[in-house]
């Protein structure tokens, strides 16, 4: 069935823009449609509904007749549904024909200006083989008025089970907001205006059952040359030749959506071989750091009081930071829960949890670290593309940022005491932060993962939140926690012994690897702690109970 979110240009004509209804006066609904009413049968019936059930008053300012504009483009009654006719005129070469929908688009144009503009990733789907038409680099221009969702989930029901369908992944930057302003308040509408131009990301990823994710960029005369997955692209790897002075870690995954499974069965990279402190060993392991540029992941060997870099093949890993016991002088470490890399000062950043200190570490074969903050029950931390260090205080129940050169930090995040309201927190642990900002943090013994925007007062729940538990729906004391560029959260969820991924928007997350029950068997962790990717999408685990680190190959087989 035809809907709006697949009601997709694929001529790839080239036509005249329109403007000339800007210049057009506002008019009543019914005055502005009256010119199409011959090619509608029954519209005034449909005005009359749109104006009954449209959403006025309205806190964005639309007047009731704007608000029933929109309300009627996302009706649907057959085959001479309003954005249906509507559409097909926009796309066709015969520009003197539109004139009668001016008076139209003026109301509906004007409305959409008052409402909140949004640049995230959207979704569109088409149950058509036209992905294979798509090449990278390539310039579009969809003529219509494009409806699009914020929820991948709401475009695969339309598609169904649809073979050969192609599949949009659009980053808008000039998207317009109209859920609850439209028929179908659940579907998460978010409108591309008319005339929007795309470029093509990459060369469409096929799927082995024919369907293909065709991967887009809004651009407009502020991004021409630019994309801005370079900036949304977040996710816990270096980028292969990174010259960046920080440690946020960044690379496009095109080839990874929000269907990417990974094979079921890891395979130990590090350790493996029992607890212990010999140097193939690890003893209850929390985290680590993936760095491609050096072929090299860092881990934070939690009991034996040191930092291990192993490289990629290695049977041994090797001691740069600690390992002198357990202690606070300036060569020790006292249990690390977490260690990131500062590529601009070429040192690590570790998080020396039971000495109540972060300290800096030199890659240049340094003995001893330096403490660049005192006095914190620190647990995870991060670091933003400005250079700006993030980190959680699990006693204090709240998430602090660094800025360069700052002694107390600043509260982002928590800071109202323990507890379980939206403001609060219960024992942050792992944290991660996005190009806006964002703080996304795993609130362990509330059994949830927070998000707190920049300058918000309140976190929102993205994963969990609905009590200790081992349903999809819920979590059981997460730790590591890492978001994709599409907004999809990954956690360890320790106690359920599984990582689990929720989709933007989601009610409950989905096992991306273990959920077998405790164990070593390959596809079975005990306690998995943190998680990591790299440049190739391949995910790793942190096996804290059975002492290794753990490597999910991605499954390039699997069906979208």
């Amino acid at each position: 069935m035809m809907n709006r979110f697949g009601d997709i240009d694929v001529s790839f004509k080239r036509l005249p823009p329109v403007y000339g209804y800007r210049s057009e006066k506002l008019v009543p609904i019914e005055k502005a449609l009256q010119p199409i009413e011959s090619q509608i049968d029954e519209l005034p019936y449909y005005i009359k509904i749109a104006k009954q059930h449209c959403h006025f008053p309205s806190e964005h300012g639309l007047t009731k007749d704007q608000s029933a504009a929109v309300y009627i483009y996302t009706m649907e009654w057959g085959e001479t549904t309003l954005y249906r006719i509507l559409n097909t005129a926009l796309r066709s070469e015969n520009r003197q024909a539109l004139k009668i929908w001016f008076p139209y688009l003026k109301l509906f144009d004007t409305a959409l200006d008052k409402l909140p503009t949004v640049k995230e990733n959207l979704w569109r789907g088409v149950p058509l083989d036209i992905g294979k038409n798509f090449t990278k680099n390539q310039p579009i221009t969809w003529w219509s008025v494009n409806s699009c969702s914020s929820s991948v989930d709401v475009i695969k029901d339309f598609l169904g089970n649809n073979k050969n369908s192609t599949l949009f992944l659009i980053e808008g930057i000039n998207g317009k907001k109209i859920s609850g302003y439209t028929e179908y308040e659940n579907e998460d509408e978010i409108i591309l205006r008319m005339g929007t131009q795309f470029r093509v990301k990459s060369n469409p990823l096929e799927q082995s059952n024919g369907s293909h994710i065709v991967h887009l960029i809004e651009i407009d005369d502020n991004n021409d040359n630019e994309s801005l997955s370079s900036a949304m692209n977040q996710i816990h790897v270096i980028p292969k030749s990174s010259n960046e002075g920080v440690s946020e870690q960044s690379f496009h995954l095109d080839h990874i959506n929000i269907n990417t499974k990974w094979k079921q069965h890891g395979v130990s990279i590090a350790g493996g071989n029992g607890n212990g402190n010999q140097l193939n060993q690890l003893n209850g392991p929390q985290s680590i750091y993936v760095d491609d540029d050096h072929q090299t992941i860092y881990i934070t060997d939690y009991e034996n009081d040191r930092i291990v870099r192993w490289k990629y093949g290695a049977k041994n890993g090797q001691v740069v930071a600690g390992g002198n016991s357990e202690g606070n002088r300036s060569d020790q470490l006292n249990s690390p829960t977490d260690v990131i890399v500062d590529r601009k000062n070429d040192s690590l950043i570790i998080c020396d949890r039971k000495s109540s200190r972060v300290v800096r570490w030199s890659r240049q074969k340094d003995r001893n670290g330096e403490t660049i903050i005192c006095d914190i029950n620190c647990w995870g931390l991060t670091m933003d593309k400005n250079g700006d260090l993030y980190v959680s205080d699990w006693k204090k129940d709240e998430v602090r940022r660094w800025k360069q050169g700052e002694k107390e930090g600043t509260i982002v995040a928590g800071g109202n005491g323990q507890g379980n309201h939206l403001n609060q927190l219960h024992c942050p642990t792992y944290i991660f932060v996005d190009e806006h900002h964002s703080v996304y943090i795993s609130d362990c013994d509330n059994h949830r993962v927070m998000k707190w925007m920049k300058g918000a007062k309140e976190g929102i729940v993205v994963a969990g939140g609905k009590g200790q538990g081992n349903s999809l729906a819920q979590l059981s004391n997460p730790l590591g926690v890492i978001v994709d560029h599409l907004g999809n959260v990954y956690v360890a969820d320790r106690d359920n012994h599984r990582i689990m991924r929720w989709c933007k928007g989601s009610k409950e997350g989905s096992i991306v690897v273990g959920g077998n029950g405790e164990g070593k068997q390959p596809n079975q962790f005990n306690y998995p702690a943190t998680l990591s990717f790299d440049v190739h999408g391949n995910l790793y685990v942190v096996d804290h109970n059975n002492h290794r680190i753990q490597k999910f190959e991605i499954d390039l087989d699997e069906n979208f």
